[in-house]
């Protein structure tokens, strides 16, 4: 998705875990999006609204996976340690391991995607963390970057 083929563009998103647990959390609270690519704008703006958050690593219907466990560490870990909960000290931890990334391209995301041609792909997204300083939120059915719309009362 460049941004001469997206710019001006609406974009239907859709994965095989996000929008299933986006539709089920999107009426009870507010949801914020985020992950290795832009865990540094996403903890800059969790503690920018200052409220007790949940940080959810959607995995697959088979159960977690290491690269969505890595993305929940990648923000936990910039958020403040004495406050985590296990689970979350546990995804930090995993994220703050020089070795996560080998993790998952063992995992079964990645032998999946392999299978399906995009090596490259799983390469290119575990080399670049930090990537985006977008923060998606979603607002009704629509995702809408919160950093540059400077939503903190969401």
């Amino acid at each position: 998705m460049t941004r001469q083929n997206i710019q001006g563009k609406m974009i239907a998103y859709s994965s095989t875990n996000l929008t299933r647990i986006l539709g089920k959390v999107r009426t009870k609270t507010k949801v914020v999006i985020g992950g290795v690519i832009n865990a540094n704008a996403t903890a800059n703006y969790l503690r920018s609204i200052n409220r007790d958050v949940v940080i959810i690593a959607c995995g697959t219907m088979l159960g977690p996976t290491v690269e969505d466990l890595a993305g929940a560490g990648a923000i936990a870990s910039q958020l403040t340690d004495a406050d985590l909960t296990d689970e979350a000290l546990a995804a930090a931890g995993l994220y703050r391991d020089p070795d996560w990334r080998d993790l998952a391209k063992k995992g079964r995301t990645a032998k999946h995607l392999t299978r399906l041609g995009f090596e490259e792909d799983i390469d290119y997204c575990l080399s670049n963390p930090d990537f985006s300083s977008i923060v998606p939120g979603l607002r009704g059915n629509t995702i809408l970057d919160l950093a540059k719309s400077n939503q903190t009362e969401y």
